[in-house]
Parts: structure tokens; C-alpha cells; sequence
């Protein structure tokens, strides 16, 4: 649906040259809710803008829907644009207008009749649960309200595409879930394409079915969100991941560890990680496992589980025991 080919971008600052973007080639598929995760000036901003023609590429082609929008001008881009929503970080209301006229804007602007807009409107904010604030301004409202009033704004031309420009950022933990929730409830009845650029993990933990990872204006890996989370081949998504998933000692334990037997880092999959697997081992082999550190997280509808361990037995009897946890699924590696 959306394609990024060999895409490059450059921009000119201060007698520069400053490449935001490096021969990006990317697929986001109908229906994804697919994240773009960097850390500040990896380029995730310029690759969302080049969807709704905010910025042109300087190298490749964005194709949307299969038609390339190099070159697209006049009453074609605008329909175009109308196709793709956007939700913003710092909100973009217009304070001096009500909630009910900022939904509005869209509509009015594509000349929409007022019974239309009435009844478009009204049926938008219930369904991001502010009815009751049609006739209230945005400077009355929580931060949580203010994004669903943008959310709203966003649905009003019934777009394919939702673009989300670090949509939580400003939003409290709490409030966080609440408007990923509902950004995953659009996708979800509506079959809307969502593309989330953001420097929270966790985010791309909680909705998301694909992720790219960028830096320096390379996408360095990307794929299905379970797998990276499980397998990170890249140290910036192993980073990540790590912020949301914790699966190594302090330095000060790890270096106790290293002076008392042997530690082995477990990485328990989907079915393994409910599995008696670490019980069934020490009552089969005559060994002792100290457990240091255990965690599990969800992913996808998926559990991944990693746990810190120091084994402690004869030789012969360790190495049958790693056999063992290998043929039941467990990943291992020395700590």
C-alpha cells in the first residue's frame, strides 16, 4: 500500500549538506499498524512527511496505493491528501474554536453541507467518547481529550491511511494506553492503515504488527514486531527492546556470577515460556540452578520470557541438562 524506493533525502543547513534519508527501501501492507522507531534525528520525522507530500524525496519514489507521488500537483495531490489523515504531538487545535468546529475543519474545507457535517461530526466524537464536549474549547480539556479530539479531526474525510507524528509523547502513562487502545480499535473497525513514528518501544510493544528501525537515516532492521523483540539482530533495536524488556544483570551481580559458577541466559518463545521446562530440569539431572533474574512480557499476543540462571553440578551432568532445555525450545547463551 505505502512503498519507500531507494528513497534519499537531503537537506541544506547552515552551508551543509545533511542526509536525512539513505537509499530507504520499505513496504507498509493495507491494514498494517506498522511503527518507525529511532531515536532523535534518525530520520523517522522526514519519512512519515514524504507519505502525505509534506517533503519530496531528493533520490527514489514513494508509491501510495501503487500510484507514485513524484510529480503529483493540483487537484490530484489534494485527493490524494484527503485519502491520508494526520494526529500530531503537540495536538494542532485551534483554541478560539470549539471542539465540535475543530473536528469540523476538514469538512469544511471540502465544502461539506452542514446536515453532513452535523451528523459527521457528532458521530466521530462519540466514537472517541467526548459527545459531551462538542460545545467545550480545547483549552478545557486533559491532554488525553485534546488527542482524541485530533483523532477525531483525523477520521472526519474517512482516510486509508492515519499518520501518527509521536502521537503519545506528550500523554501520561495511563493516558498513553488509552489513546493506543483506541488507535488500535480504528484499525481494527475500520481496516485503516496506521503508521506510528515514535522513540517509545513500549509503544510499538502494545500496537503495533510491524516496525522499522532507523538511525542516521537508515532503516537498520525491520519486520515482524515478535520477531525483533525475540531475535534482535541490530544493537540500536536491541536498545529498544531492552528499554521494554529486561534481560540482563546489573554489572555489579553479573560480576559475583562470573566468580561463582557457570550463568546461562534463557530465552523462553511462545509455548516454552509456560512450560514447567526449569522444574522438570533440576528434578531430572543432579544439578542446582539459581534463578538471579526472571521476566516475561507480552508481545503480540505472545509471551517472551528471559531468565538469568547459575548452574552449579558435574560437567557431565550440565551439558546433558543444556541439551535438554535446547530440545525443549529454550534459547541459550553464557552470560
Amino acid at each position: 500500500m505505502i512503498e519507500f524506493r531507494n528513497v534519499s533525502k537531503t537537506f541544506a543547513r547552515n552551508g551543509h549538506q545533511i542526509q536525512a534519508l539513505d537509499n530507504i527501501t520499505l513496504k507498509i501492507e493495507k491494514g498494517d499498524i506498522f511503527g518507525i522507531i529511532g531515536y532523535s534525528g534518525a530520520g523517522k520525522s522526514t519519512l512519515l512527511r514524504l507519505i502525505n507530500r509534506l517533503e519530496s524525496p531528493g533520490k527514489g519514489d514513494v508509491v501510495l496505493n501503487g500510484e507514485s507521488l513524484q510529480g503529483v500537483t493540483g487537484k490530484r495531490l489534494q485527493a490524494i491528501k484527503k485519502n491520508i489523515g494526520m494526529i500530531f504531538q503537540n495536538f494542532n487545535l485551534l483554541n478560539a474554536k470549539t471542539v465540535f468546529h475543530n473536528v469540523a475543519i476538514p469538512l469544511i474545507l471540502q465544502g461539506k453541507d452542514k446536515a453532513f457535517i452535523q451528523a459527521r461530526v457528532t458521530e466521530l466524537l462519540d466514537f472517541v467518547s467526548l459527545g459531551d464536549k462538542a460545545h467545550s474549547y480545547p483549552d478545557e480539556l486533559s491532554g488525553g481529550q485534546k488527542q482524541r479530539v485530533g483523532i477525531a479531526r483525523a477520521l472526519a474525510t474517512n482516510p486509508s491511511v492515519l499518520l501518527c507524528d509521536e502521537a503519545t509523547s506528550a500523554l501520561d502513562p495511563h493516558t498513553t494506553v488509552q489513546i493506543l487502545l483506541l488507535l488500535k480499535e480504528i484499525n481494527q473497525r475500520y481496516g485503516i492503515t496506521i503508521v506510528l513514528i515514535t522513540h517509545e518501544m513500549s509503544v510499538v510493544q502494545k500496537i503495533c504488527n510491524k516496525v522499522a528501525v532507523m538511525e542516521r537515516g537508515r532503516v537498520v532492521e525491520h519486520g515482524e514486531v515478535f520477531t525483533l523483540f525475540a531475535e534482535p539482530r541490530h544493537a540500536v533495536t536491541a536498545s529498544f527492546v531492552q528499554s521494554v524488556i529486561h534481560d540482563r544483570l546489573p554489572a555489579r551481580v553479573d560480576a559475583l556470577l562470573q566468580a561463582h559458577g557457570r550463568g546461562l541466559r534463557l530465552e523462553f518463545v511462545g509455548n516454552t515460556a509456560q512450560q514447567p521446562i526449569i522444574n522438570r530440569i533440576i528434578k531430572s539431572y543432579a544439578i542446582e540452578i539459581n534463578i538471579l533474574f526472571a521476566s516475561m512480557s507480552e508481545v503480540q499476543n505472545r509471551i517472551i520470557g528471559f531468565m538469568i540462571v547459575q548452574i552449579q553440578g558435574d560437567d557431565a551432568a550440565i551439558t546433558s541438562a543444556i541439551a535438554d532445555l535446547h530440545e525443549a525450545g529454550v534459547k541459550i547463551s553464557d552470560v
